[in-house]
């Protein structure tokens, strides 16, 4: 099956098939998934804060082929674990705030990877792999658990992803992403009055969390 169409059952309704095959993916069907992905991110911006990071190809094209190959890889269970990391390289380019954004408009299904890899067990490479990239990418990864992401200064250097970030730790409820001073100060200039509606037990959360 070709990236692309793997990408316009994703967007349309959810639903994908993958072969049971790891086939390399033709030229023009990666030209058709940036053209896809291309939309989908000026589709995106509309629900994105303040200027919101340019649109870095490489970086979407990267996190669309990571998706798809671990819908593959998550049947294929036969599969050995030097010949998966070869399939599941990491993106090589730099994580700018453009890339972080690029990236997220794939890995923000990051979670319901973790969900199809449920059955699995947690010392199998393809969940250390998906543990591995839910670090590097803790934009897209709020509310998984048992994860300490990486620092998060590009985020927080562009207005766009900051409060991106803070309106997903809101909507997941992910205090384990609430350990610094700055997160804290966002959220609650984020909630306001409203703290209470969205957030019932957060000054209790807090205050357990300082103990």
């Amino acid at each position: 099956m070709k990236l692309s169409l793997f990408l316009n059952g994703l967007l349309e309704d959810g639903n994908v098939v993958v072969p049971r095959t790891m086939t390399v993916f033709e030229p023009a069907d990666l030209e058709a998934a940036r053209v896809l992905l291309s939309e989908l991110y000026d589709r995106d911006c509309l629900e994105m804060p303040y200027e919101v990071p340019e649109f870095d190809k490489e970086a979407a094209l990267w996190s669309a082929s990571y998706v798809y190959r671990v819908c593959q890889l998550i049947l294929l269970r036969d599969i050995n674990e030097s010949e998966m990391d070869g399939w599941l390289k990491g993106f090589d380019g730099l994580q700018t705030a453009g890339a972080i954004y690029s990236v997220d408009l794939m890995l923000r299904f990051l979670p319901d990877l973790f969900r199809l890899g449920s059955g699995l067990s947690p010392e199998d490479p393809l969940v250390s792999n998906l543990r591995a990239v839910a670090v590097r990418w803790p934009f897209s990864s709020v509310g998984i658990d048992k994860i300490k992401v990486s620092e998060t200064d590009v985020v927080w250097g562009n207005a766009s992803l900051k409060y991106a970030y803070i309106d997903r730790i809101i909507q997941r409820k992910d205090m384990q992403r609430l350990q610094g001073e700055k997160e804290k100060e966002l959220l609650k200039e984020t909630l306001g009055a409203h703290q209470k509606a969205l957030w019932p037990d957060l000054e209790l959360l807090l205050a357990e969390d300082t103990i």
